[in-house]
């Protein structure tokens, strides 16, 4: 919910016998690059916890767009699950203008602080290696100061140097012994992350 996920909770009549409303998450991805993490990884874990149904499509092309969008989704409707997510810190609606932040519960168990890191990083962060040099880079990118913020202090708290937030939206892992040790403590789920990484042999002892 915090990274490329959002959730949406509208209650409507449409007469007094048909009262209806809708209650539902969706996490939006690149099907390009996204499709096995969001359909064998996100999905499954989702029904497994909370014994729900979660459904896979594509954005229908726009009027006027030849080609379809890229972007896939996975989605559920389920008003217990909007209600649980909200009652632990995560409302439904715009997360910019609620300024969605990492819930305390969350930022004081390291272990779930890990969980919630690496699923940000699966989302909105970036592997790559800096042009002509030998050198690799994580950047997590959101326009959410308030997770911006959080995310920084979360890596600090468990030892993991980082920038300072960069262009108001970025925050970046560079020296190697850093990069080790975020794969050691935090890792990624996200397989076009983890193709890098085994490709750049990024978690060697040798980098």
């Amino acid at each position: 919910m915090l990274g490329d996920g959002n959730s949406y909770k509208t209650s409507f009549y449409k007469s007094r016998n048909n009262k209806r409303g809708v209650y539902v998450i969706k996490i939006v991805g690149d099907s390009r690059h996204d499709k096995e993490y969001l359909t064998n990884y996100v999905k499954p874990l989702i029904e497994k916890l909370f014994n729900i149904q979660v459904r896979v499509g594509r954005f229908k092309p726009k009027k006027g767009f030849q080609d379809p969008p890229n972007a896939m989704f996975i989605e559920s409707h389920s008003v217990k699950l909007i209600n649980f997510l909200e009652e632990k810190g995560f409302p439904p609606g715009n997360k910019i203008k609620n300024k969605l932040r990492i819930p305390v519960w969350i930022k004081d168990h390291n272990k779930f602080l890990i969980a919630c890191l690496r699923g940000l990083y699966d989302t909105d962060g970036s592997v790559y290696k800096l042009t002509n040099q030998n050198s690799h880079q994580f950047c997590f990118t959101n326009y959410n100061q308030d997770l911006l913020n959080d995310v920084r202090n979360g890596l600090l708290s468990l030892g993991i140097n980082c920038s300072r937030i960069s262009k108001g939206k970025e925050i970046y892992i560079t020296k190697k012994d850093e990069l080790r040790k975020f794969l050691k403590l935090i890792g990624f789920s996200n397989d076009k992350h983890l193709k890098k990484v085994r490709m750049w042999n990024l978690d060697s002892p040798v980098v």
